[in-house]
């Protein structure tokens, strides 16, 4: 079945529609802070724990998460199994052949795992909470270009519209007896050459199509742009910026103090 164009989800909740872009912007610059100012699991831990509650918050169903859920797991899963092997110290539990496993090394490999799927979490929670008119429009609020903006915009559009495309073209292939399950990975790459061809022939198709649409508007005339959505920050955007200003500031300085770091000398 073809996706849509916006992997952004509309379930009604205060996280949609009653905070600021903006604010949800500083939200994820201050995650990702957090998650860089710690190598501690247990710290990090409570990082995803937040952005669970922020599913929950925002009425998120599994299936609109699932995806970044499990790619979480799985970058989890090889961070668990390869940083052990690059730190020495703490007790040792065995060896894989010569290399030591500690349990600071255990450690130290799920905490990556927690940064990344903080991350990961924090950008996917942006991305199905704001429409991409208001995530351009708050760019824009924020000073950028309006050119910018657009190109921004298209950007968010133009790539799940390819994807799209690209699985109606697989099932349209797929209906005259292709098959790219069969043979080994180089045979299956060979095999998409019909599904590239008319996928790069539509994506130039319509970046034409899109460009003649914008010059008979005279896109790009003017130096500013009028736009019809309207931001402000309420009560709720002030306190939960002044949370993330705490959790910045608080991350920094304890980071600088090498205050509840379970490695230190490392990221």
């Amino acid at each position: 079945m073809p996706v849509g164009y916006s992997i952004y989800k509309d379930r009604g909740s205060i996280l949609h529609s009653g905070v600021d872009p903006r604010t949800k912007y500083a939200g994820l610059a201050a995650l990702f802070i957090f998650a860089l100012c710690s190598n501690n699991p247990l710290i990090l831990g409570v990082g995803v724990l937040f952005l669970i509650l922020c599913m929950f918050w925002a009425r998120l169903r599994w299936k609109d998460v699932a995806a970044f859920v499990y790619l979480s797991i799985w970058l989890s899963f090889l961070s668990v199994v390869i940083w052990p092997a690059y730190i020495p110290q703490g007790t040792v539990l065995f060896h894989v052949w010569s290399i030591p496993i500690t349990t600071d090394g255990i450690g130290f490999g799920l905490a990556m795992g927690m940064r990344i799927t903080i991350m990961i979490l924090a950008a996917s929670v942006l991305m199905l909470t704001t429409s991409p008119q208001l995530f351009t429009a708050g760019f824009l609020a924020m000073g950028m270009n309006y050119r910018a903006g657009m190109a921004l915009a298209l950007t968010m559009r133009f790539i799940p519209l390819m994807n799209s495309e690209r699985i109606t073209i697989l099932e349209a292939q797929r209906a005259r007896g292709a098959d790219y399950t069969r043979g080994n990975l180089f045979m299956r790459m060979v095999r998409t050459a019909p599904v590239l061809i008319p996928l790069f022939g539509r994506a130039m198709m319509t970046a034409q199509n899109l460009t003649v649409a914008m010059d008979a508007r005279g896109f790009g005339v003017g130096r500013k742009r009028t736009s019809i959505i309207r931001l402000h920050l309420g009560s709720l955007d002030r306190v939960m910026l002044v949370v993330f200003l705490v959790l910045v500031v608080a991350s920094i300085v304890l980071r600088a103090l090498g205050i509840g770091l379970l490695v230190k000398g490392m990221l």
